[in-house]
């Protein structure tokens, strides 16, 4: 089994407990009644949990019931498919790996130096970055890959904070044209003003900062017992971060660059002078 985000955030929680606990993973293991090995699948998120396992964990690890019935619910989540699947055929592994992280999170913040974010993205420009990025792309495949990124952005919609960082070039670059740039840039100032969206700006006058060269995406989770993740997408390869040490380098590198960029009121004013330009 591939571990998704929900089966290792579920596993990241039960090892969390089993510490807490004192018990090692050949002593849990023993107690409920399985292989070391197969509680280690687990916790790493690489083996399904059955529900009379989970029961035996609880009440072996003493865990409340509340917190029992969260875990229960995302053991369901994490057996369950995701609606992204119907698009498997087109879907990368990287692509997937995002969706997945995109999908229960209460909290993103991302910073793109160069184009408008995903979840921000009009049609009309996702599909020009999408063809200029892909050029070898199959035209049968275009109107599905922009169907794909428009569900995406449903979280927004549904209440997902969305903190983008963004440079100066993205909202100047004419991606498709004036008319695209201009629809794209009233596309985002709506996002701002109905949603839990914020945009800030880094003007072409910032100093060097920590993500300079860098585009990545930090996914927070509603449970504060999860841990952060971070989604690194580069031209030839792609990373999950997960590990603390890395995380909190790519908390400083945001920090680092909020600190250059104009604050979300300047930012949005900003872009107000852009449309007008491009008229």
């Amino acid at each position: 089994m591939r571990p998704t985000v929900r089966s290792r955030r579920l596993g990241s929680r039960l090892g969390a407990y089993r510490v807490e606990s004192g018990l090692s993973g050949t002593e849990l293991a023993g107690r409920i009644g399985i292989h070391q090995a197969s509680w280690s699948k687990i916790e790493s998120g690489k083996s399904r949990l059955s529900p009379a396992v989970l029961a035996d964990t609880v009440q072996v690890l003493g865990i409340p019931a509340e917190a029992a019935a969260q875990l229960d619910e995302l053991r369901r989540k994490a057996d369950a498919p995701g609606w992204w699947q119907d698009y498997g055929d087109i879907l990368s592994e990287a692509v997937q790996m995002l969706i997945e992280l995109e999908a229960d999170a209460s909290w993103i913040r991302t910073y793109e130096g160069q184009v408008i974010p995903g979840l921000l993205q009009t049609r009309d420009y996702a599909e020009r970055v999408i063809t200029g990025v892909s050029p070898h792309i199959r035209v049968a495949d275009i109107d599905r890959y922009l169907e794909l990124r428009m569900r995406r952005q449903k979280r927004v919609l549904e209440g997902l904070r969305l903190t983008a960082i963004i440079g100066e070039a993205a909202i100047r670059q004419q991606i498709g044209g004036p008319g695209v740039l201009r629809e794209q840039l009233s596309h985002v100032a709506r996002l701002v003003g109905e949603h839990d969206v914020t945009v800030q700006v880094v003007p072409f006058t910032a100093d060097a900062h920590a993500a300079l060269g860098e585009s990545f995406v930090i996914i927070q989770w509603p449970d504060e017992t999860d841990p952060e993740a971070v989604y690194v997408d580069g031209v030839t390869s792609w990373t999950v971060h997960e590990r603390g040490g890395v995380i909190r380098s790519y908390l400083h590198a945001l920090a680092s660059v909020q600190s250059q960029a104009m604050a979300p009121r300047e930012s949005l004013d900003l872009i107000h002078d852009v449309i007008k330009d491009l008229r």
